[in-house]
């Protein structure tokens, strides 16, 4: 599968890891296991860098929409890797959510966990 999905409780961090062209429904399946697993305000690092898909804003805002769940339960931040080169489902779901949570856009992985380690509610912090 070309979607890896790793939860870490200790650190109340998720990893999504995305490579070669993904689809719909391998990013709906791995959206539906992250709402099963109930970990809203862990922060998430998605790594799209190597990855493709083929969403249009209607598919990434529901995706946005299931992740949303509980309005009361805290929303944690997410920080893509991305590719700089392309625009793409890190760039739609970024506009998609603004003001919703904490979102940014990184060209490497070590960027993106100092910025998640510097985020309220990290552990440590």
């Amino acid at each position: 599968m070309p979607i890896h999905l790793d939860i870490s409780p200790l650190h109340r961090v998720v990893v999504i890891v995305a490579s070669g062209h993904v689809t719909p429904e391998e990013i709906s399946r791995t959206t539906q296991d992250l709402v099963k697993a109930n970990v809203p305000s862990y922060g998430k690092i998605i790594d799209v860098a190597m990855s493709t898909s083929d969403l249009s804003e209607a598919q990434v805002e529901g995706i946005a929409a299931m992740l949303r769940g509980d309005p009361g339960s805290g929303r944690g931040p997410v920080a893509f890797v991305i590719n700089p080169d392309r625009v793409g489902f890190a760039h739609a779901f970024a506009d998609v959510t603004k003001g919703e949570r904490p979102v940014q856009l990184f060209r490497s992985l070590r960027e993106a966990r100092e910025w998640l380690a510097q985020q309220p509610g990290a552990p440590g912090r």
